[in-house]
């Protein structure tokens, strides 16, 4: 760049900076350029907390919404620490596993928890041992269908259109 001169201060070569003369127009944001980037964070959060439902754990609560928007309910029960959970909740939230919130409840519930699992035992039915345990219900919480242990995404997706032709007869 250059040495130091009698005041100690850098010596700048500035002709190494006129290859970005041309773009010096950008760096200057106008007045509504100014306000549009301070309103981008409050844009993202918007989008991304209003995108996300509220996570709904309480099978009771999840009926109850189900019944009131006249949908049915997807129910995982899992645990947090589950391999198999994680994925399914993965391909849910990447929208590989199709719940579009205009057919669909979705409750991710803690089977750990023992006044959970009651319910869920006093209320569904399902064959298989191995986590996650999952129920579709119609809105008014008949079992439409239902599956135990890791899918895929595939898996889900016909469990889902079962559940739907069920849900039409």
């Amino acid at each position: 760049m250059g040495g130091k001169n009698s005041s100690s201060r850098p010596v700048v070569n500035w002709k190494l900076f006129s290859i970005l003369r041309p773009f010096s127009a950008m760096c200057y944001a106008t007045p509504l350029m100014k306000s549009l980037l301070q309103l981008l964070p409050v844009i993202f959060c918007a989008a991304v907390f209003s995108a996300s439902p509220a996570k709904i754990t309480d099978i009771n609560d999840a009926l109850a919404k189900a019944k009131q928007g006249n949908k049915m309910l997807f129910l995982q029960m899992g645990r947090e620490n589950c391999g198999n959970c994680q994925a399914l909740k993965a391909l849910i939230k990447s929208g590989r596993v199709k719940l579009p919130a205009t057919k669909f409840v979705y409750a991710d519930a803690n089977c750990d928890d023992a006044a959970t699992m009651k319910a869920f035992s006093a209320k569904f039915k399902v064959t298989g041992n191995t986590l996650p345990f999952v129920v579709i219900a119609s809105a008014d919480g008949t079992q439409l269908a239902a599956h135990s242990g890791p899918g895929s995404e595939a898996d889900f997706n016909k469990l889902i259109r079962e559940a739907e032709k069920a849900a039409k007869k």
